[in-house]
C-alpha cells in the first residue's frame, strides 16, 4: 500500500491506497508494470494456453532495479518517473535510465548508463536485477518458478533462457555486449557462528553490463569502465521460447545473432563432429587447443542454417568461432580421452587426493574408481594401496561383530554408499566376505531405517533420494541373485533386499514429485534425479510390460521436470550434461560464496537416469544426453597432465574465498566429523570463472568432500566403460556410440572402440544380422534391447 497525502478540516492527513500498476500490451503478451516501476509479471498469449512469467513482489527482490558493487557489497537504486514507461537512478554519480518499449515484437527494456561523476566509474559489478521469480521453496509452487537455465556472455551480444520445472521456457537476449552475469543466493545458517554457509535458493538473476576483469576470452573485454561523460546504451528483451528445440531458431530470428547448434558436444579421437550454424553469412573457425585450424566443410541445409562437419584429431578441447557480420558467437568441441584411460587416471586420483574417515561418505567416494579400474584394469600396486586404504578406513567407521556404523548412523548415505562399494570390491577381487558385510549393513540399514510406507528415512526425512539409498540396495541384489542361482540362501536375501528397495521406489512413485531431502528444501538437482533414476533402474527390473510402463512413465515425468537444471543447449562440451549445483563448493573444496558446478560430481545422477531412460524407451535423445555428459565427465580428468580436477564453474566471474591451511588438528588417516567452514582456517580471496577448481583432499587433512567426483566415474563404469550403442536414426542412417559401424545389406559388423567393451545394444528399426567381437546374432525388426551382454540388469530385450 502507498499513502496519499490529503487536506480535511485545515489538517494534513494520510490514507492507505493500492499501489497502482501500470497495463502494457500488445496481441502476444501484456506486462504489468508496478508503481515502483519493476515488473510484476510477463503473460505470453499463445493458441494453446497463457504462459505467466512471474516477477518478485517483494520489494527487496523486486526488478529490473538498478545495482551495482564498488568493492564491498550491492548497492540497489530506486527508480524515479522519468517520463512515459521510462524511469531513473543514480549511484555514485552514475545515471541509470530504463524505458519499457517493444523490440522487434517483444517486450523489452533499454537501458543507458551515464557517468555523470568526475572520474571514471569502475565498478567490481554494475547492472541491472532482473527481478524474474527464481525462488523455489516449495511444492508444488517451484513448478512455475524459473530456474536460471543458460546465460551466454559472447563479445558482441548475449543470449540465455530461464526454465520452469513444468517446461515452460524464456528467452534473454541482448543484441549489444554484457560484460558478464551472476546470482545472488539466500545465506543457509551459521555453523559456528559468526560463519554463514550458503543456502539452497537463488533470489535474483542479474545481468552485470559491466563487470571488472579478468572475465572469460569469449566475453566483452572492454566493458570494466565508464569514462567520464560517457553513456552506454543496451537493448534487453525476453522472448517466449514455444519449445527448448526451438530456442535457437527463436533467439537468432528475433535477435539477429549467430547461433551455434550442436546437438552432440563429444566425439571419440579421429571422429567427424557435426553442428549447425544458424546465421546470414558466417565465417566459421575450428581451432585446437594449440590455436591450429582445422579444416571445416559447410553446407547449407536450410534457409539461414548451415551444416558444419569437421574431424577433430586427437583427444582434447577445439574451439569454435562464427563470425556473422559485426556479430561474433564461440563454442567448445571435445574428443574425449578413451574411457580406460579416464578410469585409469580417476583410480590414480584416488590414491593422491587421500580418502578419508568421515561424517560424509563423499570423504571416501574414490573407491569406487579404484574398484571399478580394479576389476577392468588391475594393476596390483595402486589396487593393493587403495584396497588396504578401504579396509583401514571401514575398521575406523563401523563395528565389525553387529556389523553397522559406528558413528552419525542416520547418515544413511554413508551406509547404502559403503553396501555399493563393498559390491564393487567383490567384483573386482572376488572375496565373497566383502559381500556377506554389504548384506549385513543392508539388513542393519532396512530393520533401523525403513518406514511402514517403505521410505528409507533420517529420522523424519525421507532419504531415499539422499544419493540413492534404493539403487544401491539393487545394486546388491543383483550380484545376490547371482550367488542365489546355485545357493538358495543369497536368492532368499536377494528377495528380501529387492522386496524392501521395491517399497521404497514405489513411495517415491506415490509422492508424485513431493520428494523430501537433505538440507534445506528447494526443487532440488539430487532429490529430482535420483528419484528419476531409480525409478528407472527398478522399471528395467521389470519382466512383466505393463509394470515396465508403469515405472517408466514415472520416471519420464520427473526426469523432464529436471531439464530446467541441466546444461542441454551450451554450445559448449566441457560444461554439456552438467547439472546447475550451486551450493557444494563451501563443502567439497572450502570455497565461498556460492557457485554453479557443472559438471560436479552429482551430474552424474542424472546421467544414470537418461542413461536408464534410453534403455526403456530407445530415444535417441536420452543416449546423446548421457554421452554429453560423459564427455564432460572426462574432462574432469586434464587431458594433457592426467590430473584429476574437482568440477567445472560455470560463472563467468567470482571473487572467492578459499581455505588455503590445513587442519592441525587431524591428519588424513583420522576420524573427522562436521562440515569446518572455510574461514576457520588462513583464506586467500582471488577471481575465478568459467574454468576448473582443483581437487583439495591431497593437502587438507580434515572432512572435504571433493572426492564425490568420483561419482561421474561410478557411472561411466555402468554406462559406458563396457559398452557399445547400435542406433538406426528415422532417416535409416546408423549410428554408433563407443564403436565403428560397417554394413554390407543387412548385415552389421560393429567393431568396438575399446577393448573391454564387450556388450552391445541395438536399437533398429529394420531387420539385420548383428556381428560383434566374432558372435553373429540375427534380429527381427523394431529390435530395442541387448544383443550381447548387458550386464544381467538389463539382459532382457525390450521390444518396442
Amino acid at each position: 500500500m502507498n499513502k496519499k497525502w490529503i487536506i480535511l478540516g485545515g489538517l494534513l492527513l494520510s490514507m492507505n491506497v493500492a499501489a497502482q500498476s501500470t497495463l502494457w500490451k500488445n496481441k502476444a503478451w501484456e506486462c504489468k508494470i508496478s508503481d515502483k516501476g519493476t515488473l510484476e509479471q510477463i503473460i505470453f498469449k499463445s493458441n494453446q494456453q497463457n504462459d505467466t512469467v512471474p516477477f518478485f513482489h517483494k520489494e527487496s527482490n523486486a526488478g529490473p532495479r538498478f545495482y551495482a558493487n564498488l568493492g564491498k557489497e550491492n548497492r540497489i537504486a530506486e527508480w524515479i518517473p522519468d517520463g512515459y514507461r521510462s524511469y531513473r537512478a543514480t549511484i555514485d554519480q552514475v545515471e541509470c535510465r530504463l524505458t519499457y518499449k517493444a523490440w522487434n515484437g517483444q517486450p523489452a527494456v533499454e537501458i543507458t548508463l551515464v557517468n555523470k561523476g568526475n572520474v571514471p566509474f569502475q565498478p567490481v559489478k554494475a547492472g541491472l536485477k532482473l527481478g524474474i521469480d527464481t525462488y523455489m521453496d516449495k511444492y508444488p509452487d517451484w513448478f512455475g518458478k524459473y530456474f536460471p537455465t543458460l546465460m551466454k556472455n559472447e563479445k558482441t551480444h548475449f543470449y540465455g533462457y530461464l526454465q520452469t520445472p513444468s517446461g515452460h521456457t524464456l528467452g534473454v537476449v541482448s543484441p549489444q555486449p554484457i560484460a558478464s552475469w551472476s546470482v545472488d543466493y539466500n545465506l543457509g545458517y551459521q555453523d559456528p557462528a559468526p560463519h554463514w554457509f550458503m543456502g539452497h535458493r537463488i533470489e535474483s538473476l542479474n545481468l552485470d553490463l559491466m563487470n571488472a576483469l579478468p572475465l572469460p576470452a569469449h566475453n566483452p573485454q572492454d566493458l570494466w569502465q565508464l569514462k567520464q561523460g560517457e553513456a552506454k546504451t543496451w537493448t534487453i528483451a525476453f522472448v517466449d521460447i514455444n519449445t527448448p528445440d526451438e530456442f535457437e531458431e527463436t533467439i537468432h530470428k528475433v535477435a539477429g545473432i549467430p547461433m551455434l547448434r550442436i546437438g552432440q558436444t563429444v566425439y571419440q579421437p579421429k571422429e567427424t563432429a557435426v553442428f549447425e550454424v544458424l546465421a546470414t553469412a558466417p565465417v566459421i573457425q575450428v581451432t585446437d587447443d594449440k590455436g591450429q585450424s582445422l579444416s571445416v566443410s559447410v553446407k547449407p541445409k536450410r534457409d539461414g542454417v548451415k551444416e558444419v562437419s569437421c574431424q577433430l584429431p586427437a583427444a582434447g578441447l577445439y574451439s569454435v568461432k562464427v563470425t556473422d557480420g559485426e556479430k561474433q558467437a564461440e563454442g567448445v568441441l571435445s574428443a574425449h580421452t578413451s574411457w580406460q584411460w579416464t578410469l585409469e587416471q580417476a583410480r590414480k586420483g584416488a590414491l593422491k587426493y587421500h580418502q578419508k574417515a568421515t561424517s560424509h561418505i563423499e570423504s571416501w567416494y574414490g573407491f569406487y574408481s579404484a574398484f571399478i579400474a580394479a576389476k577392468h584394469f588391475p594393476e596390483k600396486t595402486t589396487d593393493e594401496a587403495l584396497r588396504q586404504r578401504f579396509d583401514y578406513l571401514f575398521g575406523l567407521l563401523h563395528d565389525p561383530i553387529k556389523m553397522e556404523p559406528l558413528y552419525h548412523a542416520s547418515r544413511i548415505q554413508n551406509t547404502s554408499g559403503t553396501i555399493s562399494l563393498l559390491v564393487d570390491k567383490y567384483e573386482a577381487y572376488g572375496n565373497v566376505e566383502d559381500l556377506t558385510k554389504a548384506s549385513r549393513l543392508a539388513d542393519w540399514l532396512i530393520n533401523t531405517w525403513q518406514r511402514k510406507d517403505g521410505a528409507y528415512v533420517n529420522h523424519g526425512t525421507v532419504y531415499t533420494s539422499v544419493i540413492y539409498v534404493a539403487k544401491n540396495i539393487l545394486e546388491l541384489v543383483l550380484v545376490e541373485r547371482e550367488l542365489g542361482m546355485k545357493d538358495s540362501r543369497w536368492k532368499e536375501i536377494a528377495d528380501r533386499h529387492y522386496a524392501s528397495a521395491k517399497r521404497a521406489i514405489d513411495q517415491l512413485v506415490a509422492s508424485q514429485g513431493d520428494f523430501e531431502t537433505e538440507g534445506e528444501l528447494t526443487f532440488e538437482d539430487g532429490m529430482i534425479s535420483c528419484s528419476a533414476l531409480q525409478i528407472g533402474m527398478l522399471a528395467l527390473m521389470q519382466t512383466d510390460e505393463k509394470e515396465r510402463r508403469h515405472y517408466t512413465d514415472a520416471m519420464l515425468k520427473i526426469l523432464n521436470s529436471h531439464d530446467c537444471l541441466t546444461q542441454l543447449r551450451v554450445p559448449d562440451a566441457r560444461r554439456r550434461g552438467g547439472t546447475m549445483r550451486y551450493w557444494e563448493a563451501q563443502y567439497d573444496v572450502q570455497m565461498l560464496p556460492n557457485m554453479f558446478n557443472s559438471p560436479h560430481g552429482w551430474s552424474g545422477w542424472r546421467a544414470y537416469a537418461t542413461y536408464y531412460a534410453y534403455l526403456l524407451t530407445g530415444e535417441e535423445r536420452w543416449l546423446q544426453e548421457t554421452y554429453n555428459a560423459m564427455g564432460a565427465f572426462a574432462n574432469l580428468i586434464d587431458f594433457r597432465s592426467g590430473d584429476l580436477r574437482w568440477a567445472f564453474v560455470v560463472d563467468p566471474y567470482l571473487k572467492v574465498k578459499q581455505a588455503c591451511s590445513a587442519d592441525t588438528h587431524v591428519t588424513a588417516d583420522s576420524l573427522s566429523f562436521g562440515n569446518p567452514h572455510p574461514e576457520l582456517y588462513d583464506t586467500r580471496e582471488f577471481v575465478i570463472g568459467e574454468q576448473y577448481v582443483n581437487m583439495i583432499s591431497d593437502w587438507q587433512t580434515v572432512n572435504t568432500q571433493d572426492n564425490d567426483v568420483h561419482e561421474v566415474f561410478k557411472c561411466m563404469g555402468e554406462a559406458m566403460l563396457t559398452n557399445a550403442f547400435v542406433v538406426e536414426q528415422p532417416n535409416g542412417e546408423l549410428k554408433g556410440y563407443n564403436c565403428r559401424i560397417t554394413r554390407q545389406g543387412n548385415e552389421l559388423k560393429v567393431t568396438a572402440s575399446e577393448k573391454q567393451i564387450v556388450n552391445l545394444h541395438c536399437n533398429l528399426k529394420h531387420p539385420f544380422t548383428v556381428s560383434f567381437k566374432g558372435k553373429s546374432q540375427p534380429l527381427k525388426k523394431d529390435y530395442l534391447g541387448w544383443v550381447f551382454g548387458g550386464n544381467g540388469l538389463y539382459s532382457q530385450p525390450l521390444m518396442k
